[in-house]
């Protein structure tokens, strides 16, 4: 460590130091004393420098220091721990836990730091090691670990697994800033095998209408066979095709036109009947889910003046197939069009506006009781806004903005966010939003807080009322089009922000009466391997929370499942969760006593097998083999991991040195008071055994 002295003040001060301390001192020590001489030189010194030394700490001088710092390489072993390797047996599955423990022991020791993770970004314990997970996600897991390690010297990744990639983006053609090693295990050779490689179909049919499913199926080796591609509904068969292999490597579509004579969501099972000698019937099964519905939602997107934000929010509805968006403009289409448009949802932009010829249009608009949400920005006139819903008022100097980013509030509960979606929305940049005084009224739930750099304050940023007269949600910040540009320059996709939008236009679209008692599941289809959480609300007449209400939760199935569950809804315990479930579409009835009155709630929820691991079982050696080409590394089979760890531990990876500069004011080193107190006490001391006083 390097160490210097910087000054804020005119170096002459230094010298004015030491003059005051000889001056301070010549006045103490120039009278007759009975001090010898030598003595007297030497106290007069002692306090000379004790009297500089105080006068130089008082014009702040600050000590500079550089220190280097060497981070020592660091190595992340990556395991794909998905199901698709049990496939290759037991014993083989043994044998390969047991040769990644050793590699792992083999590279103990080296001159680099090693870290163990799962394609989930989770730490791994190899002695527990397990090859269970439904989907293979190689993409996600150098973004994870990318992400994990940024700012450490993060100079290797070994990745060993099978190349079945069967869910998000390529790993391949994508700059990494590490070297990357695969070692490939399972079996490359092509087995004779029937399976459905995709399904298509549209998320959304209308009541009465017909709807296309397409069918992608593959035949490996089993040239000149046949097979019937059956589609099930509850058992039934309700469509079935004959489909024929030309080759021992053949690819069919085989396209269904079904009818949608039920509403709400139907589960449709696609069959391709297997073939006798089949290396595994587990891929030939796949799931469809379809919301058959009566008809669209109209959003009516009313925009102050032309905005980026009013193109990412017809961007943004528009991805739901439930929502039919029209956009008009205040200054561009007449009163009388505006006002004659039929709508189900109200979307205002910067209405009510500063020109206040315009809000008696949107007064007119607002009295058809339409679930409204308002996004507020700087031509937003937030007196006549206060006015004009149930949610929040905003008090606030005119033209006054601040940039805030968003926090997720831990208390919602009314939909679901993963925690992946509250990370990256956290990370955008900032909005722009009133400053002022914010106040929540009673029965809203704030959903995002708006957060001033490190601070999160409790101002919302994103906030509902669904107890209120007309059901309201408000975004007081303006600009969301710049964080679905900053989404898609961070993954490539605009997922995240759009959720939480339409997620918030769908909690207030729902049409429901004032129960006193809410059941619902926090999402409508779930994996057969995650747990069904049901969330549970009770409330008063003026519309309340309650606590502690008693629900009988009802959960049955059109192929005979019915169980019964109690539990209690408090503060703490609002959700309630069932696990293993099988596959299919489920109805519940939720019934409590709320206020002495039973209460029912009941609605629809559905389970589905999506094991993307048996849709294809044949590793691919060649995307790990150009995996590590293109990132300077080296491919391996499993056979041949210990050659792999000589080649590592011989590589000799770079340490990487980090200098720091530091800055701080020497009257903070604490070694100072102790020396100040020596130097008075040692004068002192001298001076009393002397005899001088």
């Amino acid at each position: 460590m390097k160490s210097e002295l910087v000054f804020n003040q005119p170096y002459w001060l230094i010298l004015a130091c030491l003059l005051t301390g000889v001056a301070y001192s010549w006045l103490l020590y120039s009278k007759k004393t009975s001090l010898s001489k030598n003595a007297n030189y030497v106290l007069a010194a002692g306090r000379a420098l004790l009297v500089a030394l105080i006068c130089f700490l008082l014009i702040n001088p600050l000590l500079k220091s550089n220190s280097t710092k060497t981070i020592k390489p660091l190595l992340v072993l990556g395991i794909d721990n998905s199901g698709s390797i049990n496939t290759i047996g037991e014993s083989a599955v043994k044998s390969v836990k047991e040769r990644v423990k050793g590699f792992y022991d083999s590279l103990l020791g080296s001159d680099f730091d090693i870290e163990v993770r799962d394609l989930d970004g989770a730490s791994v314990n190899l002695d527990s090691l397990s090859f269970r997970t439904k989907k293979t996600d190689l993409g996600s897991f150098f973004k994870k670990v990318t992400e994990e390690f940024e700012g450490q010297n993060l100079r290797k990744v070994v990745l060993l697994s099978d190349g079945i990639a069967n869910s998000g983006i390529s790993p391949l053609n994508r700059p990494y800033t590490f070297e990357i090693d695969a070692i490939g295990v399972g079996d490359t050779t092509i087995k004779k095998d029937v399976s459905l490689k995709g399904i298509r179909s549209n998320k959304l049919a209308y009541l009465g209408n017909s709807f296309p499913i397409e069918a992608e199926l593959s035949g490996k080796l089993f040239a000149g066979k046949s097979t019937l591609v059956l589609v099930k509904q509850e058992d039934d068969i309700v469509a079935r095709q004959l489909v024929s292999f030309a080759s021992d490597d053949d690819f069919k579509v085989v396209n269904f036109q079904l009818s949608a004579n039920k509403v709400g969501k139907q589960r449709y099972q696609i069959e391709a009947v297997p073939l006798a000698g089949e290396y595994t019937t587990r891929n030939n099964f796949r799931d469809v889910i379809i919301d058959v519905i009566d008809g669209k939602e109209k959003v009516l997107l009313l925009a102050n003046a032309p905005h980026p934000d009013v193109k990412a929010l017809r961007a943004i509805i528009e991805k739901n197939e439930l929502f039919e968006v029209v956009v008009k403009n205040i200054q561009f289409d007449s009163p009388a069009e505006i006002e004659n448009t039929v709508f189900d949802i109200l979307l205002l932009h910067q209405l009510p506006s500063q020109a206040s010829s315009s809000n008696s249009l949107v007064i007119k608009l607002l009295g058809k009781m339409k679930p409204t949400f308002f996004v507020l920005g700087a031509q937003t006139n937030l007196s006549v806004f206060n006015g004009m819903q149930e949610v929040l008022g905003i008090s606030s100097s005119s033209g006054k903005t601040d940039k805030v980013t968003a926090s997720f509030n831990p208390l919602f509960k009314r939909f679901l966010v993963n925690q992946d979606t509250k990370q990256t929305i956290a990370s955008f940049p900032p909005l722009i939003a009133p400053f002022g005084e914010y106040r929540v009224f009673p029965g809203s739930d704030i959903v995002l807080f708006q957060q001033v750099g490190n601070l999160v304050t409790e101002r919302p940023m994103l906030v509902v009322n669904t107890n209120a007269n007309r059901k309201t949600a408000v975004l007081t910040s303006e600009g969301i089009w710049q964080w679905r540009l900053e989404e898609y320059f961070m993954n490539e996709q605009q997922e995240d922000i759009d959720d939480v939008i339409l997620k918030t236009m769908q909690l207030i679209s729902v049409k429901e009466d004032k129960e006193k008692l809410r059941v619902y599941p926090v999402q409508d289809v779930f994996d057969i391997d995650e747990s069904v959480v049901f969330q549970t609300e009770a409330y008063d007449d003026l519309y309340e929370r309650l606590n502690d209400i008693s629900v009988t939760l009802q959960i049955s199935s059109s192929g005979g499942f019915s169980k019964t569950y109690n539990y209690t809804a408090g503060v703490n315990t609002s959700t309630f969760e069932i696990t293993q479930l099988k596959a299919g579409v489920y109805n519940y009835r939720a019934t409590g006593v709320v206020l002495g009155k039973n209460q029912i709630s009941e609605g629809q929820f559905i389970v589905r097998d999506t094991d993307l691991e048996f849709v294809n079982t044949t590793a691919d050696f060649n995307l790990l083999r150009s995996l590590a080409s293109d990132n300077g590394g080296n491919f391996v089979p499993l056979a041949e991991m210990d050659r792999l760890a000589e080649l590592i531990k011989g590589e000799n990876l770079p340490s990487r040195l980090v200098s720091t500069e530091d800055l701080q004011e020497i009257i903070n080193l604490k070694w100072l008071l102790p020396l100040l107190l020596l130097l008075a006490a040692l004068e002192w001391g001298f001076r009393k055994y002397f005899g001088s006083y």
